[in-house]
């Protein structure tokens, strides 16, 4: 059993918000037993463990918008429109490495999600070595249509988010009793169907589940952000999301509009510490949490 943990949503560089989160809690020293990302929020989540301030913010801000991170000449050079095996290779490892030390030595869960490309459905990874590589954060990362898939092992993998968006359940069944959930949308997001059904499946004809996912992920997701809201009225989960419309899509790459997200989560959660403290005071062991 873990006392409580932390879920952190993908969203692209909407995760910039996250980011913020993450280093408020780091700079108040607020860890967790148990940490769970999908997609860029596995990026988060991994900084955050390796306490590593500044590092996503660093790397969103003053990389998202370089022509090696994205765009047109990395679909002809590289056969992706995002160029991720430089961002997972050389930008996240060599540029800026993670603190393994820290990270190995954390004695906190850390859980991946990424989906299978065949079954189309959610797998759950426990990385606790990072020196090697990161493939399995490049796989969560893996955004249909805009990147290639990933192999690991045998199989090839998508993006987390495509079937389990918000890995609450999963922090529930991974024997969590209370959680704090980051949000990458406001409070009264609804998500739309993506359309264009008939393109998705052409793009994705080799991985036709995956397809039906992409295209069915609306009714996931909703009913995944209304069971996070159930179990905030019960007590059991304590939800940090943009307080408005964020106005931002998954790969707005303007430095400006991604440090301006960035500072709204690490104000919204500063605002708000005491009241985080108090909640995870009341369900974390002395030895998972850390008050100044």
């Amino acid at each position: 059993m873990f006392s409580s943990g932390l879920v952190l949503e993908g969203g692209g560089l909407r995760a910039a918000y996250e980011s913020g989160v993450t280093d408020a809690f780091i700079e108040n020293n607020i860890t967790f037993p148990y940490v769970i990302g999908v997609s860029a929020g596995s990026c988060n989540g991994v900084s955050f463990i390796a306490k590593n301030l500044h590092r996503m913010r660093d790397i969103m801000v003053n990389y998202a918008h370089d022509e090696r991170y994205m765009g047109i000449k990395s679909i002809f050079k590289n056969g992706e429109y995002l160029n991720s095996k430089w961002i997972f290779g050389e930008l996240s490892y060599e540029m800026f490495p993670l603190n393994y030390d820290e990270f190995e030595n954390s004695k906190t869960k850390f859980c991946v999600v990424a989906s299978n490309a065949k079954t189309g459905k959610a797998e759950y990874f426990y990385p606790t070595d990072f020196r090697k590589g990161c493939e399995i954060i490049h796989a969560s990362c893996a955004l249909p249509m805009a990147t290639k898939p990933v192999q690991i092992g045998k199989d090839m993998y998508y993006d987390g988010g495509i079937c389990d968006s918000i890995p609450l359940k999963k922090a529930y069944e991974d024997g969590c009793e209370k959680c704090v959930v980051v949000l990458t949308q406001d409070r009264h997001f609804i998500k739309k169907p993506l359309g264009h059904e008939k393109a998705i499946r052409k793009a994705l004809h080799k991985f036709p589940l995956t397809a039906e996912a992409v295209i069915n992920r609306q009714n996931m997701y909703n009913e995944q952000r209304k069971f996070v809201f159930e179990q905030e009225k019960l007590g059991n989960v304590l939800v940090l999301a943009p307080r408005s419309p964020l106005e931002f899509h998954t790969l707005d790459s303007e430095p400006m509009k991604i440090q301006h997200i960035y500072n709204l989560g690490y104000e919204q959660t500063i605002d708000r510490i005491d009241e985080i403290k108090d909640f995870l005071s009341s369900s974390m062991s002395q030895t998972a949490y850390h008050s100044k």
